[in-house]
């Protein structure tokens, strides 16, 4: 983390799945970025089945981009 906001300084939000929701993850990029918001991305507890979760798409377009 602390390597890819060094290199993208501009980078202010950090999408995440729900498997990452939890204080524990957080603080963690707090210590390492104090600027950036985390926004946890999670799914309806209504939902059955597929289900396209909002700005789910940001999250893989920038992981194929940086790869």
């Amino acid at each position: 983390m602390s390597t890819l906001f060094g290199l993208y300084p501009f980078l202010k939000k950090l999408y995440a799945d729900g498997g990452y929701q939890g204080p524990n993850f957080r603080d963690r990029v707090r210590r390492v970025c104090r600027s950036v918001d985390v926004e946890i991305v999670k799914r309806s507890d209504q939902a059955k089945g597929f289900m396209v979760l909002p700005k789910r798409w940001i999250v893989e377009r920038t992981i194929a981009w940086l790869n």
